[in-house]
């Protein structure tokens, strides 16, 4: 439980008001070799209180925290930028809510067939714990995108963390802002050959035989089990009639899955909640209610940026978070499983629109706030990942507080211009153009770096811009986090919370032998 407490009370020193957290913390006016000696020693003694004190305990809950897209690069950009616009500091000082945590690792995401990774291929190595093919969706390596009778195996098939958890009698429950039929969510509940396969419309022929992804979460183990559904998509669920926009598909067969939904629910006794409106889901009685879906906009929900907040708008990613951590903490004895996506990170990279991005990055680590502030960490287990990363940069050369989205300090000396601290290798934007004598670019000092729409220059034009083969990084906290400690395969952080909550391949093989050889080398020592 100390350990519990002390790493609840620097939760709570990162979430304070910066004034409240200067007059704990002040931010020294010298940083001389004083304070970085200082500030070392302190980090030492942390991190010989994390070695000492490692939890080998069993995973009641575990929470996983995943960025769609949100690699190192863009992860500091958002440091740098939360410290700029939250506390008025330089930025580079801070801390996103996870980056304390205790432990942390490198993550290779890369797909069977491709170096540069899909979500939905990255999210099966997650949740599953084996790599997928590119676009397919909890399949192992026998099936390639696309394949609908090979994806009909069950051979083929992969088990997520979402059965596991389920197999165990815990209540599981995901939330996104991107639709629920999406790549990464999708991950935990379908067995497709195609990501985008989300409703009946967008098989076609090739899909001829297969059933979309939307009808695998109303009808089928695990997804019609889950207690928790939030996020857009009531185009492809058939809750909306809209015409179809653009990567969002509407039912074709006219059924409405979310009433069926509903109805299957409540026809076994359950008491259930639709919701659509963030009015709708805080005024939702969480302690009479056994399943919720909320769907919150006909395709994804709407980036933190544009985002309506008032009560008949969309609710937060953080006002999500806490209702599902409500609902499914209603399950005493066996605990839960929860995966929380800030999924539209992931689009206004792929839109180069970087204050977007960043906005949503904001809001991400907000909804962890949010949750590790009602978590008890010594039974709970909370993994903090990226699926894959972009090709976003952080470009030289800028003084210390310089706005992340402003321009840089020094001049190219090729053409003698500026350049945005954040550009991207390739994306839609491509504004180089010919001047009759030389290939010239715009001058970033005439346009508005910072504005909420601005897309740099790229160095390769494209209708979007593309993930990256980076490798991402892992930050983990709670019962048996200190197995995530080096670099390790993506597949590798499912078996992670298998084992730290004894689900799944781990449910009959849980023991503990590190920590059996430690107390019997304690108890040799003791009688020396």
């Amino acid at each position: 439980m100390a350990v519990h407490n002390y790493f609840v009370a620097s939760f709570i020193l990162i979430c304070l008001p910066g004034t409240q957290l200067q007059k704990i913390f002040p931010v020294p006016r010298v940083e001389d070799q004083a304070y970085w000696h200082a500030q070392a020693t302190a980090d030492i003694e942390h991190a010989i209180k994390v070695a000492t004190t490692q939890n080998w305990g069993i995973a009641k809950n575990i929470v996983m925290f995943v960025g769609d897209g949100l690699g190192i690069t863009p992860t500091v950009a958002g440091r740098i930028y939360k410290g700029q616009r939250r506390f008025g500091h330089s930025g580079e000082e801070g801390y996103l809510s996870w980056e304390k945590f205790p432990h942390l690792a490198l993550i290779k995401n890369y797909n069977l067939d491709e170096t540069i990774p899909d979500s939905g291929a990255t999210a099966t190595a997650l949740f599953c714990g084996a790599k997928g093919n590119f676009y397919t969706l909890g399949l192992d390596h026998g099936v390639k995108r696309d394949q609908c009778m090979e994806s009909l195996n069950q051979k083929n098939w992969q088990s997520s963390i979402m059965s596991w958890a389920q197999d165990a009698n815990k209540d599981t429950g995901f939330v996104t802002t991107t639709t629920v039929t999406h790549a990464t969510p999708a991950a935990l509940y379908a067995h497709s050959p195609s990501r985008y396969w989300e409703c009946d419309a967008s098989l076609g022929e090739i899909g001829h035989g297969c059933r979309d992804i939307a009808k695998q979460l109303v009808e089928d183990a695990p997804g019609k089990n889950a207690k928790v559904i939030m996020g857009g998509g009531r185009l492809p669920l058939g809750a909306s009639k809209f015409p179809t926009i653009p990567r969002i598909c509407k039912r074709n067969d006219g059924r409405n899955l979310t009433h069926e939904w509903v109805v299957s629910k409540s026809v076994h006794g359950h008491t259930v909640k639709y919701v659509q409106t963030a009015e709708e889901l805080l005024s939702a009685d969480v302690s009479k209610t056994d399943y919720l879906m909320g769907l919150f906009d006909k395709g994804h929900m709407n980036f933190e940026a544009e985002r309506d907040k008032s009560p008949r708008g969309q609710p937060s990613l953080a006002n999500m978070t806490s209702v599902a951590i409500k609902i499914l903490s209603k399950n005493k004895r066996d605990g839960f499983f929860l995966m929380v996506e800030g999924g539209r990170i992931d689009h206004a990279l792929h839109l180069t629109e970087s204050k977007r991005a960043l906005e949503d990055i904001i809001a991400f680590d907000e909804a962890i706030q949010t949750g590790l502030s009602m978590l008890d960490l010594s039974e709970t287990l909370v993994i903090v990942t990226a699926d894959h990363s972009h090709v976003m940069t952080i470009n030289g050369y800028s003084k210390r507080g310089n706005d992340i989205l402003g321009i840089s300090d020094v001049k190219s000396a090729i053409d003698d211009m500026p350049y945005p601290t954040l550009m991207y290798t390739n994306g839609p934007r491509y504004a180089h153009y010919w001047d009759g004598k030389k290939v010239r670019r715009p001058d970033v000092r005439k346009e508005g770096t910072s504005s909420l729409g601005y897309q740099p220059t790229v160095a390769v034009p494209d209708i979007y811009e593309t993930h990256s083969g980076d490798d991402v990084a892992a930050y983990a906290t709670g019962p048996m986090s200190h197995l995530l400690h080096s670099l390790h395969e993506q597949s590798y952080i499912a078996h992670v919370m298998g084992l730290a909550a004894c689900i799944g391949p781990y449910r009959d093989n849980c023991t503990r032998p590190e920590i059996q050889l430690f107390r019997l080398h304690n108890r040799h020592t003791n009688l020396l």
